[in-house]
This record gives structure tokens, C-alpha cells and sequence, in this order.
């Protein structure tokens, strides 16, 4: 573990980069939402004959609320990670002070007397480490589980045209809502991918000494 600052930097640099790229996304997942919204109003406008548009405008709405709390999640996550990279660094600091100490004047009376307080920052060191894996793991499941939302969105969007297309009535409103979800949902996949490079650079950086 070495001793520089540098790697927890570029850790809350990376992090700070996801923290980024969900804030490009929620002004679009706000957009799908506000889709869903008209989607729904536009089904049930149509009336009976908007009947077998409401599973897909229902399906929208549902996608969109759950892209929201999505984002609101992984945007958490990410900064508790930041937090707890902070404080993992500002312990691994501590000890190896105390271990340099140590090893400079390993026969001082005084040494005796510092053990517990290694002992503590040695506990509170290991525990930040484990608790930075976990939740870098809590992150990825949280990115995965919002991709598999958007190809949820993308295969909505797609079952929507072909529905649409076989309307009359409400189709050319209805067809914009279901591209439109079909662009949001590419875009913010984009966003996580990007968002995963990110996180695989923390882990980069992890592996190469902190």
C-alpha cells in the first residue's frame, strides 16, 4: 500500500466522473418521465380505442419512476463511496506512520504505549477496505440493474411502434413519445457505459497499490 495521495485523487476523480454522467441523465429521465405522463393522457384520451396503447403507456410511466429512483440510487452510492475512499486513505496514512515509528525506533520505551492506538487505526483501516468493496459491489449492481432497465425501455419503445402503427387515431402522438423514449434510452445507456470505464479505473488504480 503505498503512501500517495494520488491514487485516492484519481479514485474521487473517477467517482466524481459517474456523479457526472448520472447528472446529464436525469434531465432526460425527467423527459421520459414527463413522456409517460402524456403517453398516459393520450390513452386515455383515446378511450376505448386507445385500449391497447394503456399496457404500453403503463409500461413507460413504470420504466421512467424507475429510472428515477435508478439514478437517485447510484448517485448515493457513488458519493458514499467517495466518503469512504477519503477516510480509507486517511487511515492507511495513519498506519503506515505508525509503522514507520515503529520500525525507526523499534527498542523506545514509548512504543509499548502507541500499540493500541496501531491496533485501532490498523481495525479501522481493514474495516474502510472492506467497506469499499462492498460498495463498489452495491455500485455495479446498481448500474446493471439500470441498464437492464433502459434495454427494458428500448424493448417498450419497440412493441410501441408496432402497436402505434397499427392505430389510426393518436398514432402520430403516440409514435413520438415511443421514439423518443427509444433516443432517452440509448442516451443514458451510453451514460453508463461510461460510467462502468469509470468505476473499472477505480478498480485499475486499486489493484495497482492503495
Amino acid at each position: 500500500m503505498g503512501a500517495s495521495t494520488e491514487p485516492v485523487e484519481d479514485n474521487l476523480v473517477a467517482l466524481a466522473s459517474i456523479a457526472a454522467e448520472l447528472h446529464s441523465v436525469m434531465g432526460v429521465v425527467w423527459s421520459v418521465s414527463l413522456a409517460g405522463k402524456n403517453a398516459k393522457v393520450i390513452s386515455a384520451q383515446a378511450g376505448d380505442k386507445g385500449l391497447g396503447f394503456r399496457p404500453i403507456t403503463e409500461s413507460i410511466d413504470e420504466i421512467s419512476q424507475q429510472a428515477i429512483r435508478g439514478v437517485d440510487d447510484i448517485s448515493s452510492e457513488a458519493l458514499r463511496l467517495s466518503k469512504i475512499a477519503v477516510n480509507e486513505q486517511r487511515s492507511i496514512d495513519a498506519y503506515q506512520r505508525f509503522n514507520s515509528v515503529i520500525k525507526k525506533d523499534a527498542d523506545a520505551k514509548y512504543i509499548k504505549t502507541i500499540l493500541p492506538a496501531v491496533k485501532n487505526v490498523e481495525q479501522s483501516m481493514r474495516a474502510s477496505i472492506s467497506e469499499f468493496k462492498k460498495s463498489m459491489n452495491n455500485l455495479t449492481l446498481l448500474l446493471e440493474s439500470m441498464d437492464q432497465c433502459m434495454l427494458s425501455a428500448r424493448a417498450v419503445a419497440s412493441v410501441s411502434r408496432i402497436v402505434t402503427s397499427s392505430g389510426q387515431e393518436y398514432r402520430d402522438k403516440l409514435t413520438v413519445v415511443s421514439n423518443d423514449l427509444d433516443k432517452a434510452a440509448s442516451y443514458i445507456k451510453q451514460r453508463l457505459l461510461n460510467s462502468y470505464r469509470h468505476l473499472n479505473n477505480v478498480n485499475m488504480l486499486r489493484q495497482k497499490g492503495i
